[in-house]
């Protein structure tokens, strides 16, 4: 086990810029811009095919600079917070440096439009209440569709608008730096709310210039040790959550590598535009969820495969969300044709309350999976199947860095657990937030486990399940998510796994298990999205494919109609929130035929 050491943060060897100790994001921006004013950093594909938008580095500088001038005259006082709620494109990059430029905390959230209804105007409601936001940053055209609804919305009626793309840029030739250091809040990080009320994680300035560091040293290649840059990167994912805040607006300028981002609507209706991207860029770095992997498989055709040329795709980072075997097997068996190699392929595991990552890599090797006995896991240790019994292929989610510490520990007690022992993951290190913003409570239960090896150091709880095994990080499960029955854990995704291919009228990634208590003990339910109209075959077969699977029995399945079950804005499944609907009788049940 591995005390942390707290080091200064410098740009890598390869990339332009001063190497000194960077303290603040301020100072990274500004060195970059500094040392490459005229490169082209960010790119738009606005119809997902021809770019629409571009910013040098010394545009982002200047722009930022101006904006920050503006935001200081209405925030009226330092470290205010402002929501940020942008379309897709660029504005969002300068707004977020402009906010820290001038001092402010900035506050990234969903996209917003005037549809009252929208579930999006609710979370943003909740999280301008609890960050006390002065400020709401937006394009004209956007706050003139939201504006209707930000009226008449009671926790955004008092906000303050701000149009960042009518700032005039003279004013940039006004602006001062603030006052910042490495220990203040660079920005509130919300949760994307899978797992209860969304709260705002307050990320430091240092947690995130650690983050990135232990980013680029996890991805390290070959290609490195032979002086060649980090290679260009592609993005869908949202600006306002963690991973793609980090992978298209933070790490482009600390790795020195140009991006080219798409809207992600375009990605979800049209994946092909993602991978026409990564072809097009040839040597190519690109991040996502599992279900976007999957996604790729189910609906880009042979014809449109043949276009594509993947063979230069150095990282495949897979993280986000449970990372499926089957799926990194299916997508490189099916691209393996435009040239996609595997070993690109670079599972990871994090979270916002970590900045964004804890383990990855390493890039090249491929990923490790592990075929384990399903009745030992249940029973908390990990062991390699023999063939003749039930088995669980787990991917492991990477090494962990020198200067973390991450250990499994019991959840009932807190003491360790062994090497191939299950428990709850712990994760100390300069990349660990200093808490939720206004929420002693919570910050308390959730950032301030300890271990009796390492008196002093501050662990943060990750609520994840898993192992250690071999130097890599196995992943379970959500520890609150965990189906106990007759003394076994059962995961709930892998029950759901088993139910969407057990009958072509499940839809696909529309299974939810969860575990109520009748009173005398734990049983399982099962809700179900169906494609086709619903029949009593389609429970039996449920009942038959879990108990075959897995040796439990259903005690009820639930049919329902397509687009029930909540998820989070990001596509997430909301086991908890979908269980309260269960017991409060709020699903609507779907007619059998």
């Amino acid at each position: 086990m591995r005390r942390n050491r707290h080091i200064g943060v410098h740009l890598p060897e390869s990339v332009p810029g001063r190497k000194d100790a960077l303290g603040t994001l301020l100072e990274l921006c500004r060195t970059r811009a500094s040392a490459e004013p005229d490169r082209k950093g960010f790119g738009f594909l606005g119809d997902g095919y021809e770019e629409s938008d571009a910013l040098t580095l010394g545009e982002l500088d200047r722009i930022a600079r101006a904006i920050a001038v503006t935001l200081r005259r209405q925030a009226h006082t330092a470290r205010a917070r402002a929501l940020l709620s942008y379309p897709p494109g660029l504005d969002f990059h300068v707004a977020f440096w402009g906010c820290l430029y001038a001092g402010l905390i900035p506050v990234p959230v969903a996209p917003l439009d005037g549809t009252r209804g929208n579930v999006k105007w609710t979370r943003v409601e909740s999280i301008a209440g609890s960050s006390d936001a002065r400020l709401f940053l937006s394009t004209r055209s956007a706050l003139d569709a939201a504006e209707p609804v930000l009226a008449a919305a009671d926790g955004l009626a008092r906000l303050t608008r701000v149009a960042t793309d009518e700032v005039c840029l003279d004013l940039a030739e006004q602006w001062t730096p603030p006052v910042a250091n490495g220990e203040m809040v660079a920005y509130l990080q919300y949760s994307s709310g899978s797992t209860g009320l969304p709260k705002g994680v307050a990320v430091t300035h240092a947690n995130v210039l650690h983050n990135l560091s232990l980013i680029h040293d996890s991805t390290s290649r070959p290609a490195d040790e032979a002086g060649l840059p980090r290679p260009p990167s592609v993005s869908w994912l949202p600006l306002h959550h963690n991973m793609g805040l980090i992978s298209s607006v933070l790490d482009p300028l600390f790795s020195g590598r140009d991006v080219t981002l798409l809207p992600t609507m375009t990605f979800v209706q049209r994946p092909l535009t993602w991978l026409r991207a990564i072809s097009a860029l040839g040597r190519a770095d690109s991040c996502a969820p599992n279900f976007a992997f999957d996604l790729c498989v189910r609906r880009i055709t042979d014809v449109q495969r043949q276009d594509l040329d993947l063979s230069r795709w150095e990282m495949a980072l897979v993280g986000g969300e449970p990372v499926r075997a089957d799926t990194l097997s299916r997508f490189s068996e099916v691209f393996a044709r435009t040239g996609f190699r595997r070993q690109a392929l670079c599972p990871g595991y994090g979270l916002a309350e970590s900045t964004v990552m804890v383990s990855a890599g390493p890039v090249g090797a491929g990923p490790v999976v592990l075929r384990l006995d399903a009745e030992s896991l249940a029973a908390g240790t990990a062991r390699i199947a023999d063939g003749r019994r039930e088995s669980r292929e787990l991917v492991g989610c990477g090494r962990i860095h020198r200067l973390s510490t991450v250990v499994a520990v019991d959840p009932s007690t807190g003491k360790p657990r062994g090497e191939d022992e299950v428990g709850e993951i712990l994760v100390s290190g300069p990349s660990v937030a200093t808490g939720y913003w206004d929420a002693p409570g919570e910050t308390a239960e959730t950032f301030s486990a300890s271990l009796p090896d390492l008196p002093g150091e501050r662990f943060l709880r990750t609520g994840d399940l898993g192992f250690l095994h071999d130097g890599q990080l196995f992943v379970t499960g959500r520890a609150k998510d965990v189906i106990i029955i007759a003394g076994a854990n059962h995961y709930p995704q892998d029950i759901e796994a088993t139910v969407e291919a057990c009958h072509p009228a499940v839809r696909e990634m529309g299974a939810c298990a969860v575990a109520v208590d009748d009173g005398v003990r734990e049983r399982l339910v099962v809700l179900v999205e169906t494609t086709d109209p619903p029949t009593e075959e389609v429970k039996r077969e449920i009942r038959r494919a879990v108990h075959a699977k897995h040796r439990i029995q259903v005690h009820e399945v639930v049919l329902l109609e397509p687009g029930t079950l909540p998820l989070t804005t990001t596509g997430k499944l909301q086991r908890r929130n979908s269980r309260d609907r269960y017991l409060g009788g709020s699903f609507e049940t779907a007619r059998l035929e």
